[in-house]
């Protein structure tokens, strides 16, 4: 039995550009999966000063750098370039931005109900 077989819920790739906020600096770089727990980041650099239970903001960006959506939360891992956020808990309106965000990515709705070790357990495999 493959991985892929074994594991939980699918895994859908989300890719959309993004920006991870921590303190006074920014970063850009690309999401690569998303839930409405939580978002598995990629940064363009491979050495940060920052640790789990940093605070941050995640922008969801469009293809014109502009923000369709902000997500306060928290680091809960980091691994090189890829930075694992838990989101602080979404209201409903940023959790129907959310979802329509992922319908326009192509992902089914039950994806955004993983958590984050999910997210993480399927890009650290």
């Amino acid at each position: 039995m493959t991985a892929e077989e074994r594991r939980r819920l699918p895994r859908f790739p989300f890719h959309s550009k993004g920006e991870l906020s921590l303190g006074l600096m920014a970063y850009r770089g690309a999401l690569l999966d998303i839930s409405l727990f939580g978002a598995l980041f990629e940064a363009g650099l491979f050495h940060f000063n920052i640790a789990p239970g940093d605070a941050c903001r995640l922008k969801i960006l469009t293809l014109g750098d502009e923000s369709m959506l902000a997500v306060d939360g928290e680091v809960a891992h980091v691994r090189k370039n890829l930075i694992g956020v838990r989101f602080h808990p979404l209201d409903e309106g940023g959790r129907r931005k959310l979802a329509h965000i992922g319908t326009l990515n192509l992902a089914p709705q039950k994806v955004f109900d993983r958590k984050l070790p999910f997210l993480l357990q399927a890009w650290m495999a």
